[in-house]
């Protein structure tokens, strides 16, 4: 073709030129099917506005930090020499605070032997009386005092916070600290939002408030509430694969540095996920398989310094078989839980117990 189109630029031409079409009728449909999803999203959001506020309970209140008061030191503790209920998720649990704001009677001026208690929920004993959580149970038998510095929803960066917050104050001999799968990663993630000097302005949600994905859900009454109907699955998979389980690992080492500086006998205590003793459908069975992870590395620590380690999960898993270690609808324990836990624990710590002799 002597002075005219080469055929192959041509037949790129043509071809370009089709696609353009193509590529024009696609988006012509698709935004034909796009068009009235929007609208109808539309059309929700601005009746859920016209609806008034979401009735969704405060994350703060429905886990309990309203009976806690803010501060600058741990983040927020209990109000000091007070007794009333502490109301979470539906459970009441009678709740008598020492001077010091913990779940402990006066922590006495005599020369004597004392149990620390760290940890979150679990170790506070949540739904049960104080005398029938497994700290006060150890400490009678034992024959020490026990001092329970364990405040639901800690993280174990709290936990260290709460070692020197206590030895500030009085003399320990042995400390017991909690590691819990069910959420120490996602607490310790949410926690270092805040650190040091923050604390105070805690925010108990899943994502810092200052973040875009944050303000842009905030913005919406659809994602909000979407955000809000399936924050128990975001919670699980954040806990078992977000980077909250290395920095409670950072914390972790900083808590046995401290006990090692001080010369404490330390015990851990790694609680298992309650779907992983009772069993569940196919998302507790995929949260169980993301928890080995956790429990790996938490396991880790405790034989990089030498320290006993009980995974309580075969422990809970066989009193399990033969009957209920948890409370109705709930994942903490109940006094037969706590008994189990405590008879798993004592011999670990009379052996503990006696290198102070």
């Amino acid at each position: 073709m002597p002075g005219g189109c080469p055929r192959g630029a041509l037949r790129f031409f043509r071809g370009e030129m089709a696609f353009k079409t193509r590529l024009k009728k696609f988006t012509g449909r698709l935004l034909l099917m796009l068009v009235p999803i929007f609208l109808s999203l539309g059309v929700v959001e601005v009746f859920l506005r016209m609806a008034g506020p979401l009735t969704g309970q405060d994350p703060k209140a429905d886990d309990g930090f309203v009976a806690a008061v803010p501060s600058a030191e741990l983040g927020w503790i209990f109000p000091a020499d007070t007794t009333g209920t502490f109301r979470s998720s539906g459970r009441h649990t009678p709740l008598t605070t020492n001077g010091w704001g913990l779940r402990s009677g006066p922590v006495s001026t005599t020369d004597t032997t004392r149990l620390l208690v760290l940890g979150d929920s679990y170790a506070f004993g949540w739904g049960v009386e104080a005398d029938d959580s497994f700290g006060s149970i150890l400490g009678r038998e034992l024959g020490m005092e026990t001092i329970n510095g364990a405040i639901p929803g800690y993280s174990i960066y709290q936990q260290v916070r709460m070692l020197d917050y206590v030895t500030a104050r009085t003399d320990v001999d042995l400390v017991v600290a909690t590691i819990s799968l069910a959420n120490d990663a996602i607490d310790e993630e949410r926690i270092r939002r805040y650190v040091p000097d923050r604390l105070a302005e805690f925010d108990y949600g899943l994502r810092d408030p200052q973040s875009f994905s944050a303000r842009v859900i905030r913005a919406s009454r659809i994602l909000t509430l979407l955000d809000e109907r399936t924050n128990h699955i975001q919670f699980g998979l954040r806990n078992a694969r977000g980077r909250g389980g290395d920095l409670a690992v950072d914390s972790l080492y900083d808590l046995a540095e401290r006990c090692h500086e001080r010369g404490l006998p330390l015990v851990w205590l790694v609680v298992p996920r309650a779907g992983e003793v009772r069993g569940g459908g196919m998302m507790s069975g995929i949260l169980n398989n993301q928890t080995a992870r956790l429990r790996g590395h938490f396991m880790q620590v405790t034989a990089d310094f030498d320290s006993p380690g009980i995974d309580l999960l075969p422990v809970l898993t066989e009193a399990q078989a033969g009957g209920e270690c948890y409370l109705p609808h709930d994942a903490h324990w109940n006094e037969r839980g706590h008994r189990t836990v405590a008879r798993a624990v004592l011999p670990v710590l009379k052996e503990a117990r006696n290198t102070l002799r």
